[in-house]
């Protein structure tokens, strides 16, 4: 038992130590760094037919990006120009431009080392596992707990050629139809999440033509939260069937995008929704970021609004479009993250449409808003990459889409070993106030934050999370 025992625990404390890289660290890695870092855990242990042979350059590029079919994080829900090893949720907004990013700088490096592209399509398979625990006291003073998958993740790169290539994400939805059973697992499903075609070529031109179902680029959802998203995400995020131009420098990035959105206020048998986004990155000493700014035609088409507007007895017909407007930063200075967001509609809802009262009596069109900060912090703890972050969100005149008036997370997140991430989490929401209410069309199903008996409370929660990715 014991000689079973030893090289399990060898292989186990191998894998630990293996960690994982940028393809920036990859490219300036010497050979025996190489072995160390992105071969398998134990392949730098393995010899050839004699002691004095060693992997070829063709060898070890054929290890790290794959011959046809690879697996790779960064195609996947690694791949963001805005997020880090430590961030559990990535922002699936530009993920075209950041698999074009992955594309460049492996072509630039087969350039460099005389490389030819091969000849035959490539295949990346990423993905990912979540896993929450989570205890709450809820707005009426009630504990409740639960151990929940929250998320699963497959995601299918495939590249025939330099300047094109197609990307299939499929994730795993673990809400609940009551309409259909009360049963938690009999409803999981899988759908489709972006699927999309991209031609460009980073190497050859700044411009590129996505085609396809993307998260359009309104606002930027980066977080360090594990559990609880930001409430610009909630409510503004935008899943759309598109097509996106987009321009791409060091410095600037411009992107512009037309689709046909699900509410209306005409016919709604016409492309009907469209918006553009304006990016700045800069780099100052240690002080370096990204800017952008964003506009959208009809905000009513995104996730969190058709939750009201896309149910079966709201028709989507509205009595006016809602145009919205959007900020982000992303900030690094030395060890320090700085988050800002804030998304708003420029013009208010009818009230037939949806109404927001703040004493109860008194009905209007609400013009809903939210911004999102975070703060994080990264260091080591035993070698390991570590972060804390403190995250504070809030909404204003958006109880109908059945979100909390503010909330508060700390987290702290660890890189346990290669490809996972645990991270804990506190969290406060304080609903919106006891006098608030909605009138006409709302979340329909007995929606959390609107009921009357829990506004005017908080709620509080420790949680969990693991996530496994490849």
């Amino acid at each position: 038992m014991i000689k079973l025992l030893i090289p399990l625990l060898c292989l186990i404390g191998s894998a630990f130590a293996a960690m994982e890289g940028t393809f920036i660290e990859y490219q300036e890695s010497s050979d025996e760094e190489l072995r160390d870092r992105y071969q398998y855990p134990l392949l730098h242990e393995t010899e050839g037919a004699t002691k004095d042979e060693n992997l070829s350059l063709q060898q070890q590029v054929a290890d790290y990006f794959g011959t046809f079919v690879t697996s790779s994080p960064y195609p996947g829900v690694r791949a963001t120009p805005e997020g880090t090893e430590l961030m559990s949720n990535l922002s699936n907004v530009n993920k075209d431009l950041a698999v074009l990013h992955e594309l460049r700088d492996g072509i630039l490096y087969m350039q460099k080392k005389h490389i030819p592209f091969p000849k035959h399509p490539r295949i990346f398979l990423s993905g990912q596992i979540e896993v929450t625990g989570f205890v709450i006291k809820d707005a009426t003073g009630h504990a409740r707990s639960n151990i929940e998958l929250t998320d699963v993740k497959l995601d299918f790169l495939i590249v025939p050629a330099p300047w094109i290539f197609g990307y299939i994400g499929l994730e795993y939805e673990n809400l609940v139809d009551r309409s259909l059973s009360l049963d938690r697992i009999l409803n999981s499903r899988i759908h489709g999440d972006s699927i999309f075609v991209t031609l460009g070529d980073l190497t050859c031109t700044p411009w590129y033509l996505t085609i396809g179902q993307t998260f359009v680029p309104f606002g930027q959802y980066t977080t360090f939260d594990a559990i609880h998203s930001p409430l610009t995400d909630i409510l503004f995020r935008t899943l759309a069937r598109d097509v996106a131009l987009g321009y791409y420098n060091e410095t600037i990035h411009c992107v512009a995008y037309v689709f046909k959105g699900s509410s209306f206020a005409d016919s709604g048998n016409n492309i009907n929704n469209y918006g553009i986004k304006l990016g700045y990155k800069f780099n100052f000493k240690k002080l370096h970021g990204k800017l952008s700014v964003g506009a959208i035609r009809n905000i009513a088409d995104s996730l969190g609004m058709q939750a009201v507007f896309g149910d079966p007895i709201n028709s989507e017909k509205l009595r006016h479009v809602v145009p919205g407007f959007n900020f982000h930063g992303n900030i690094l200075i030395g060890n320090w993250n700085l988050i800002l967001a804030y998304n708003q509609a420029l013009r208010a809802f009818s009230r037939r449409d949806t109404a927001f009262s703040k004493n109860g009596t008194t009905f209007f069109g609400p013009r809903p808003k939210a911004f999102d900060i975070e703060l994080a912090y990264s260091f080591t703890i035993v070698g390991r990459p570590t972060s804390i972050a403190l995250a504070h969100t809030r909404s204003y005149q958006a109880l109908a889409f059945d979100i909390p008036k503010e909330r508060t997370t700390l987290t702290w997140a660890i890189y346990v070993f290669r490809g996972s991430l645990l991270s804990f989490e506190l969290n406060s929401d304080k609903l919106y106030d006891a006098s608030n209410r909605v009138r006409g069309n709302s979340v329909p199903d007995r929606p959390y934050f609107i009921k009357s008996s829990h506004l005017g409370h908080r709620d509080y929660s420790f949680g969990i999370d693991f996530l496994l990715y490849f």
